[in-house]
């Protein structure tokens, strides 16, 4: 890869930049061509004007007494064709019922507005046996969380939760998985009772 010829700038072609520092450098660079006939691009007059420490002046801040272009405007932009109306709802609402996977796999249903979304195994169990005590927890007998079925759940305490997985969540597959939830209910029952 050619290197590029390093330029021997005159004093007076400092001179030039020094007197025109306070033009945006594209135009900058085409007035330095044009009067000393060289083919300079705007990264290399931009560059030559750092290293002189030549600034155009502009800050990026508001002078005193200055105006912002959105000045009396209420909000970041005024109301237009695209503005929402009241009432009007996104073209990403969801109705209720609509139901989606979690990043966990778990399927979550929406059950109310604007955006309530609860998760599906919970909302059937709740639909046939009313609510889910406190210090409960709802499994999965066949290990699968998108299988919402009624008969696939069960309810355990949250100490038989603990036994499942502190002991059989390794041993289990979908076949094998209620029989682990049964072994653990038996092993949190005999530990209750060498305690008491």
């Amino acid at each position: 890869m050619a290197k590029a010829i390093a330029i021997k700038y005159t004093e007076e072609m400092l001179m030039f930049l020094r007197q025109h520092k306070e033009t945006p450098r594209a135009e900058l660079a085409c007035k330095f061509n044009e009067k000393f006939g060289c083919k300079l691009s705007i990264d290399s007059v931009k560059a030559k004007c750092l290293r002189m420490g030549l600034k155009t002046g502009r800050t990026g801040c508001f002078s005193p007494g200055q105006k912002s272009w959105n000045d009396g405007l209420k909000g970041y932009m005024g109301a237009n064709a695209t503005s929402f109306k009241k009432g009007q709802k996104g073209w990403n609402a969801k109705p209720v019922g609509f139901e989606r996977i979690t990043k966990d796999g778990y399927i979550e249903v929406k059950t109310a507005e604007p955006n309530v979304f609860e998760l599906k195994h919970r909302v059937v169990w709740c639909e046939v046996n009313k609510e889910i005590p406190k210090g409960h927890a709802l499994v999965f007998k066949n290990t699968l969380r998108t299988d919402c079925r009624i008969e696939n759940l069960m309810l355990i305490t949250r100490a038989e939760l603990a036994r499942l997985n502190q002991s059989y969540i390794k041993h289990s597959t979908p076949e094998t998985h209620e029989s682990c939830i049964l072994m653990a209910k038996i092993k949190d029952k005999t530990h209750k009772l060498k305690v008491a």
